[in-house]
């Protein structure tokens, strides 16, 4: 028999408590909330016990009539104030969730399977109803598992067909598991999990460069548009672009970091408009602040550092090229149909 088996039941309580008494059982993992006029229908029975390390929860729904739905979040600050770092698997038989995985939509039907990082932020509903739940902690995966950006993936295949009758018949099992049964079926679950999972890691990896690529060529598109924003930082790029922060650190690091990278676009734009006569009676240092530097020694400094010239250097540079300009161009003979001719035919 397992030892290690708990029920709760909100069936034994009165039923304006009942949900009140099921989010104190679960604000271990979610902040739950509901609205009041659905709260006394709220019923659900509960058995959790351990395989090995691996937490599992049986729920199954109790209340009458119509289903009962509830907002499930878990916030920055939870996810700092608990530091979990698990993996929630969901066989959701009668129960969805619908809702946004961080910045990913998710939409789980009943008869599903879904995938939560308990390390990412989650605002969803939650339609109630009977599932399976494994919580697996992280370090036992994979490497390839465990750093793939999984949050919020909704399983499909043989592979999920496989690993939910996996969890029915673990569910079946868990009463008269023995504490010498434990290592084996936590080592042939993870194993199951690892197999359903390795196509969307794959297709995680086939996809990821294309995905970088594409979300890098929106950011630097935002960035040069944005050059002369006093608050063109990170926070204001995650929130108008759609990226999330640790990506956006990703993306740049083999740029010495996104505040780098923006200070080396500005110093560009300026170089630009130094060399090419349109600042002629600008103050530089005017340019400067307007492109976000707050120091006028602190911009010199950066942009000798960045070109190897002063502000001023490259101005006068400029201004030198266009008195050395030729007023026409030499003629030079050129054959009919030749390339000359056609630069002669751009020039007129």
């Amino acid at each position: 028999m397992n030892p290690y088996l708990y029920h709760f039941d909100t069936g034994t309580y009165p039923g304006n408590q009942r949900f009140e008494v099921w989010r104190d059982e679960v604000n271990a993992i979610f902040d739950v909330d509901i609205d009041p006029s659905a709260s006394a229908r709220f019923n659900y029975r509960l058995t959790t016990g351990y395989v090995g390390s691996l937490l599992m929860g049986c729920g199954t729904w109790s209340g009458q009539g119509d289903p009962v739905a509830y907002g499930v979040k878990r916030s920055t600050k939870m996810l700092r104030s608990d530091g979990l770092d698990h993996f929630y698997l969901c066989l959701g038989i009668t129960h969805s969730l619908t809702g946004y995985a961080g910045r990913q939509p998710i939409h789980a039907q009943p008869s599903t399977i879904y995938l939560l990082d308990l390390a990412s932020e989650l605002d969803s509903e939650i339609v109630a109803g009977d599932t399976i739940i494994l919580t697996v902690p992280r370090d036992l995966l994979p490497e390839r598992v465990k750093s793939a950006r999984l949050h919020g993936t909704v399983l499909h295949g043989p592979m999920s067909s496989l690993l939910a009758d996996h969890l029915y018949s673990l569910r079946r099992q868990l009463p008269h598991l023995s504490p010498a049964d434990m290592p084996h079926v936590e080592q042939a679950t993870l194993a199951m999990i690892s197999a359903t999972l390795a196509p969307s890691v794959e297709a995680l990896a086939e996809a990821e460069g294309e995905i970088d690529r594409a979300m890098m060529t929106r950011v630097r598109r935002f960035i040069d548009a944005h050059l002369t924003s006093p608050d063109l930082d990170p926070l204001r790029i995650c929130k108008e672009v759609g990226v999330s922060r640790a990506q956006l650190y990703r993306l740049f690091s083999r740029e010495s970091g996104v505040a780098f990278y923006i200070q080396q676009r500005r110093l560009a734009a300026i170089r630009d408009i130094l060399e090419s006569g349109k600042a002629r009676d600008q103050r530089i240092s005017t340019l400067a602040f307007q492109y976000g530097f707050k120091s006028e020694s602190h911009f010199s400094r950066s942009f000798r550092q960045a070109f190897g010239c002063s502000p001023t250097e490259a101005r006068d540079l400029g201004m030198q090229r266009d008195r050395q300009a030729a007023p026409t161009r030499r003629h030079v003979p050129s054959r009919p149909g030749s390339l000359r001719e056609v630069l002669d035919k751009l020039d007129k």
